[in-house]
């Protein structure tokens, strides 16, 4: 959101229950009333990296649109937990061709130690922050869903 908030208000719209980019259409979708970036956010570390979009006209709910999950605020999730995690990210290992449909696949939790050693992530990883997927970059969220 934050790298994208001079665009006009009235040119976001947010497309809920499509699994393709191919569907969608132009003037199409729900359209954002007001962006609400979190308060802490930082732009350098990522930190509190959340947004509500408060759309003009509520969505309907179906099989395919429904409400998330949100954990508790002091929710612990331990490491080796199996989660999904989805995207529209990279499917060849030349990093050339991103999906038109959203893949998702199911990961394990990492440890933020392990994530923010030297070799990984070098301390970059918050206490707000989870991380995922597998060292060996088998897949993750933005990159390499193989099945």
């Amino acid at each position: 959101i934050h790298s994208f908030r001079l665009f006009r208000l009235s040119s976001w719209r947010v497309h809920a229950g499509l699994v393709s980019h191919s569907t969608i259409k132009p003037h199409q979708g729900a359209m954002v009333e007001k962006i609400i970036s979190h308060p802490l956010y930082s732009a350098q570390s990522h930190d509190y990296d959340v947004a509500l979009l408060r759309l003009r006209i509520p969505l309907n709910f179906s099989d395919t649109v429904g409400a998330v999950c949100l954990p508790a605020e002091e929710q612990h999730f331990p490491r080796g937990s199996q989660c999904w995690v989805s995207g529209w990210g990279h499917t060849d290992p030349s990093h050339t061709h991103s999906s038109d449909t959203l893949q998702d696949t199911v990961v394990p939790l990492l440890s933020t130690q392990l994530c923010n050693s030297s070799c990984i992530y070098s301390g970059a990883l918050t206490p707000r922050m989870l991380c995922a997927g597998y060292l060996d970059g088998r897949a993750d969220a933005c990159q390499d869903f193989l099945h």
